[in-house]
């Protein structure tokens, strides 16, 4: 059996030039990228003037969508990066193709980006392009793709956008509840908004601190208790001791919750008038953990100075 080498060529000695030659033979052998990505294309025009500049192939689906292919003969470039960008928002692009025979890792990575950020029905390609032949056979082209969409990055990508929006409503909250608060307590008077969905406060007393945390649906209002196990058990358990005094101070009832399985012990008091899921409900939401974090404060602080002494 004869087996044969594999050899590459220079792109340059096949197309000299990369508008006349490749992207001319490409937009006539539309068919190697169609194989290649499974569905098919219909080239519209050549040079297609988008502002100051000009798409190399401008494609629509089969669905009638734009779709806008950026070749290069040499190794991506920021460039050609800022071009492919201006075609996709200029042509309203839902699919775009970039082909260099070098992609750079770093502009691989962009597109990873933007298949995880850009809507479900967007989809970003790097194709690299390669010549080859075998002894004197005729030169081949090959295609193959270094990045594209998947169901897998679009999901995570839906993930990090529901988190980043979950981010930012969290800081809208906090920015309203602290304006709030630090008009009824100084407790939170040196904390700033955060995308987590709890505030800490301190209570003078280390591994012992207030909490406020927020959920989709409520929120609650919680002393954490958070030394060493021990300790947090014995602290707890002085304060139960204590359980009918401190909720005839707060005005309701309390969830005591020792968790013997694990170090720390929580105690905790649900409000069920405000979630980050309805921003309706935020004002009156901000009010009512004020007043409660308010009549908390006032309950456990009697306890702290025989705390100390445990």
């Amino acid at each position: 059996m004869l087996i044969s080498k594999l050899d590459y060529i220079n792109l340059r000695k096949i197309w000299g030039k990369e508008a006349s030659d490749f992207t001319t033979w490409l937009a006539e052998n539309i068919n190697f990228v169609n194989e290649l990505l499974g569905f098919n294309l219909s080239v519209l025009e050549i040079e297609k003037q988008i502002g100051s500049f000009n798409v190399d192939i401008f494609c629509e689906d089969e669905q009638g969508n734009s779709v806008v292919i950026e070749n290069q003969l040499e190794r991506t470039d920021h460039s050609h990066l800022g071009q492919i960008l201006t075609y996709a928002v200029g042509v309203d692009a839902k699919t775009v193709i970039w082909i260099s025979p070098a992609p750079r890792t770093e502009h691989v990575a962009v597109i990873e980006w933007l298949n995880e950020v850009t809507p479900v029905d967007m989809s970003w390609y790097i194709l690299k392009i390669e010549a080859v032949k075998i002894g004197n056979s005729p030169v081949a082209p090959l295609f193959s793709v270094i990045a594209g969409p998947s169901q897998e990055v679009k999901a995570t990508g839906e993930v990090k956008k529901d988190l980043a929006e979950r981010h930012q409503k969290r800081i809208r909250f906090w920015q309203g509840l602290l304006s709030v608060l630090n008009e009824k307590t100084s407790l939170y008077r040196r904390i700033s908004p955060s995308k987590d969905n709890w505030l800490s406060a301190r209570t003078g007393i280390g591994g012992i601190y207030y909490q406020i945390v927020i959920r989709m649906e409520n929120a609650s209002i919680q002393l954490v208790i958070e030394k060493d196990k021990a300790v947090n058990k014995k602290i707890f358990d002085f304060l139960y001791e204590r359980k009918e005094k401190i909720e005839t101070a707060f005005g309701n009832k309390i969830n005591w919750r020792r968790m013997d399985e694990q170090i720390s012990s929580r105690i905790e008091y649900s409000i069920d008038s405000c979630g980050l899921k309805d921003g309706s409900t935020w004002k009156q939401g901000c009010e009512d953990i004020a007043n409660s974090m308010v009549k908390w404060d006032e309950s456990f602080k009697p306890y702290f100075s025989k705390i100390r002494q445990l």
